[in-house]
């Protein structure tokens, strides 16, 4: 899947973006959206850019999303969606039910409809398909590996 391509068109001058990435840095490649979030929030920097590392309780920032009003919220999350090893794949909302997302307090069906209640945004989901999600600090190569070129992509489109 050609992500560069896939994301484009969610992208243009004067548009708000918020961008979370999920996941638990205690369970090796659970960790792949937090990776995400800390490089991109290295790349850049930009008034119309909230960048979030939700953890394992992406629900807790809600309130900052609200308040931020973004016209676009992109969750980049582990998900067993079946395919290769760091393979990064854009996901409708409706899928999201079906794929095996890493564990948090609050389903993330739940928190979407919220946020799109209570924020007006809309919301794109972003899997990266890990190796291994049990107890442990070792993100795999090519886990890590997206996730940073998944930040370097955003970078270049913001």
């Amino acid at each position: 899947m050609n992500i560069p391509e896939r994301i484009a068109p969610y992208f243009s001058k004067g548009k708000k973006y918020a961008v979370m990435g999920v996941g638990s840095e205690l369970r090796n490649d659970d960790a792949a959206g937090m990776i995400f979030a800390c490089e991109l929030e290295s790349l850049i920097q930009s008034e119309n850019l909230l960048v979030i590392g939700g953890g394992s309780a992406p629900e807790n920032f809600t309130g900052v999303i609200k308040k931020f009003r973004p016209d676009i919220l992109f969750i980049v999350d582990a998900a067993f969606m079946g395919l290769e090893t760091g393979e990064i794949s854009l996901l409708d909302s409706k899928q999201i039910e079906g794929i095996s997302f890493s564990t948090h307090m609050l389903p993330l069906p739940l928190m979407l409809d919220y946020l799109k209640t209570e924020a007006g945004c809309e919301t794109v989901i972003i899997g990266i398909q890990p190796e291994n999600t049990g107890q442990g600090l070792d993100v795999c190569e090519a886990v890590r590996r997206s996730a940073l070129e998944l930040a370097q992509i955003f970078s270049s489109l913001l």
